[in-house]
């Protein structure tokens, strides 16, 4: 069966209105992510949870046929929302690990005991009770925004008497300290880190391509997102991009370096938008055997350029959320 075409005209305006969109958000962002930062306890998911609500929000604009009064209000209840599924799949998984291993353990019976299955409910139950998902977008609502109780109620999409409940609960548990826990990715080799900065430094194009896998992902997030080695190693692709400012097609003066961020490897960009010793991005990659499958460039993710900054003790400077140039010329 042939493939279709996608209209190129469709993707440009696509292209277009998702850059107005940002534009449009841009006084708000500051206040999503602080929301996502303590809802998850952790940068990377946080960011991660930050760019899904962006996407779902501008994917639903499309079915609203109404005028959003409150877009703050909007995002953060698509941030809830998007969360909560999050930690519901979570437990989902917990169970279902938990379900196999007791199989396997008893010699793969055909059903577990009702005892057996009774404590995997409850084990996947104390689990979500413990995250207390509610209770925690409840409290950072009402504290940390300052929303009313009737604006809470609407962003949660619940009752009044549930959340002030929820609120409550929330401000007991605060008290006993829980912290959710964090997600821990699969570390790439420091080897290959190293190989693919130092290739950068020496402006080796072939070689950083040579690191790629032709499957893989760079993603810039909130600006573009190349799939595949058609993608990446088009002359105006995200290595290009590296290696010339697109303002005046120059060579740039960018500096990578590899670094531990909460023992993790990442790579710190230098230059470009400063000079060689402030850090103006940080980059994650992740790999399947001796190659890169992905990069996740947060070049445009300025609270998460600013923690790391602040946790290595480097002086920062970021682009804000999007780049100074007409996005329509470059697609």
């Amino acid at each position: 069966m042939g493939d279709l075409e996608l209209n190129d005209g469709l993707r440009r305006s696509l292209v277009g209105a998702w850059h107005q969109y940002l534009v449009a958000l841009d006084p708000i962002r500051p206040d999503l992510f602080r929301y996502c930062r303590q809802l998850t306890g952790d940068l990377w998911d946080a960011e991660d949870l930050v760019q899904e609500t962006l996407l779902k929000a501008f994917a639903k604009l499309s079915q609203i046929l109404y005028t959003i009064q409150s877009p703050r209000a909007y995002l953060l209840r698509t941030a809830t929302n998007l969360w909560l599924d999050m930690l519901r799949a979570r437990a989902a998984e917990k169970l279902a690990l938990a379900t196999q291993a007791s199989e396997q353990s008893a010699g793969s019976p055909p059903e577990p005991a009702p005892s057996q299955g009774s404590e995997l409910r409850d084990a996947a139950a104390i689990l979500v009770q413990r995250l207390a998902p509610q209770e925690r977008a409840a409290f950072l609502l009402v504290e940390l925004f300052g929303m009313s109780l009737e604006e809470t109620a609407a962003v949660l999409g619940t009752s009044l008497g549930a959340t002030k409940s929820a609120l409550h609960r929330g401000r007991d548990r605060l008290k006993n300290d829980e912290e959710l826990p964090k997600t821990r990715r699969p570390r790439p080799p420091r080897a290959l880190l190293d190989r693919f900065v130092e290739r950068y430094n020496a402006r080796d194009l072939p070689g950083l391509l040579a690191l790629m896998r032709d499957d893989a992902v760079i993603e810039m997030h909130g600006f573009e997102t190349e799939i595949g080695r058609e993608g990446f190693a088009r002359d105006r692709g995200w290595f290009h991009h590296n290696f010339y400012n697109p303002f005046d097609g120059s060579p740039t003066n960018g500096r990578w370096q590899v670094a531990s961020f909460e023992d993790e490897p990442v790579v710190l960009v230098f230059g470009g938008i400063a000079d060689e010793q402030t850090l103006a991005s940080v980059m994650r990659i992740e790999c399947e055997g001796d190659q890169i499958h992905r990069i996740g460039v947060y070049a445009l993710c300025p609270e998460v350029v600013r923690e790391v900054g602040a946790s290595l003790g480097l002086p920062t400077k970021t682009l804000g959320y999007r780049f100074p140039f007409d996005v329509s010329a470059q697609s």
